[in-house]
């Protein structure tokens, strides 16, 4: 059963949805606990609200690295919503492992650029902590626009998705022994520039992710527990010489990409969870100076209905839409359970729509997240969080319609955005791309 797509126009719809998916959302009208502040550990540096912007790419940045002229609106549109934090799009630390030419990648020949953002992400949101998340995209890099993987191991079931012939060469040791010390200078001109944070992302298949379920691999990266978490661990702890009470390492983590074992991680033979490996992994996170995390399950590119659940826009989900919610939430709620001192934002909450405040609510409220976080919602409607802690609700004329033509944008490596909610700007672009398509059209 694949189950329905939205069409709740009333709680009692959506609570019979959920009956019928066989989940049970948490759902509060006591929207105050939105609003609560959080103070990240041992830090100085605070969320000011529970409602922060995930991680976003916009592929809209110039050759060189720096952000573009687009990157600094959608950054301020965000901004400025009302979001008690604000986490900037994957920055690739080295040029080989850009997703494109316009993806961001900081260096100390245009760090003045990203001094600019961070102070224009202040300036808009009135001093609202923001994150810039550091990465290196690994199979999934086209540096020049051209497929240049980067792979950690031959991996069947993410070859036959990407066409990877199996003599393509893996990435040597020696080139990954190269990564922490380049993570830890990333990190240090995240500081410089004025960011409140840097994140060591892990998570969707990028390289450390993909690392993680090395199994097959040879040498000090494979095999074993100790082997695959290796350089994760290194790089954060790299990061880490630069924490301070002002700056914090974070991680875009996801614990299991939900790809059968031996090929992914935190699963089992059939692709469910086992969380054995992923608790292991998030205590060393915090042992070795994490302290905020942004969590995410799944891979875009493997199984894209397990980290963002969609109306339109792939292949039709094997499961009810609301299952992959509930999944998203459980997760936060385990993972929370397991190192509650890591202050951690939830995901998910962008396909309910209208109904994301009262779920968001109920999940904070239960301390089972310590905020929510949204992405293609922020995508096409900038202030989502304000309209939710001042009037209470999300406008239905206003929500993304998770029908994915962001995403579509974004695999043409193009500048991406919403077309339906922000037109003066994405849908030109989108009719460009998509000539036989209209903005309401689906994928």
């Amino acid at each position: 059963m694949t189950g329905e797509r939205f069409s709740y126009r009333t709680r009692e719809e959506f609570f019979a949805a959920q009956e019928r998916a066989g989940v049970s959302l948490p759902f509060s009208d006591d929207l105050s606990v939105l609003k609560r502040k959080t103070k990240i550990a041992d830090s100085n540096v605070e969320l000011k609200n529970a409602l922060t912007v995930h991680p976003m790419e916009g592929f809209d940045g110039e050759a060189d690295g720096s952000p573009g002229e687009l990157t600094f609106r959608r950054v301020k549109r965000m901004a400025a919503g009302g979001a008690g934090l604000v986490w900037i799009e994957a920055t690739s630390v080295v040029e080989e492992g850009r997703t494109s030419r316009s993806q961001l990648w900081i260096t100390q020949k245009n760090l003045d650029s990203f001094k600019r953002l961070a102070e224009a992400a202040h300036e808009a949101s009135g001093g609202v902590p923001v994150i810039l998340q550091l990465t290196h995209s690994g199979r999934f890099s086209r540096p020049d626009d051209t497929p240049r993987p980067v792979i950690a191991q031959h991996n069947p079931v993410m070859n036959e998705k990407m066409r990877l012939d199996p003599s393509y060469p893996v990435v040597t040791d020696e080139y990954l022994d190269s990564l922490p010390e380049i993570f830890g200078r990333a990190a240090a001109m995240a500081k410089a520039a004025g960011f409140d944070g840097a994140d060591v992302k892990c998570c969707h298949k990028y390289l450390f992710s993909e690392l993680l379920s090395a199994h097959r691999r040879e040498g000090r990266y494979g095999g074993s527990f100790e082997n695959r978490t290796r350089l994760f661990l290194d790089a954060i702890r790299a990061a880490a010489v630069h924490r301070s009470r002002d700056f914090v390492i974070a991680s875009r983590f996801g614990p299991c990409d939900m790809i059968p074992y031996p090929w992914g991680f935190g699963t089992d033979e059939n692709g469910a969870i086992d969380w054995d490996e992923p608790d292991r992994l998030y205590r060393l996170m915090a042992e070795n100076g994490v302290r905020l995390v942004d969590m995410t399950l799944g891979s875009p590119y493997y199984n894209p209905y397990i980290n963002r659940p969609y109306d339109l826009g792939g292949e039709e989900p094997p499961e009810d839409r609301l299952v992959g919610v509930c999944r998203l939430i459980d997760a936060a709620a385990h993972m929370k359970r397991t190192v509650p001192e890591i202050t951690l934002i939830g995901t998910g909450y962008t396909y309910p729509r209208v109904f994301a405040p009262q779920i968001a609510a109920g999940a904070v409220g239960a301390g089972t997240a310590d905020a929510a976080g949204f992405g293609r919602m922020a995508f096409a409607y900038p202030d989502f969080a304000r309209d939710i802690l001042e009037s209470g609700a999300l406008d239905a004329k206003k929500v993304c319609l998770t029908c994915s033509k962001c995403t579509m944008m974004m695999r043409k490596i193009h500048a991406t955005g919403c077309p339906v909610r922000d037109q003066a700007v994405y849908l030109p672009m989108y009719r460009e791309l998509f000539p036989s398509k209209t903005a309401s059209d689906g994928a």
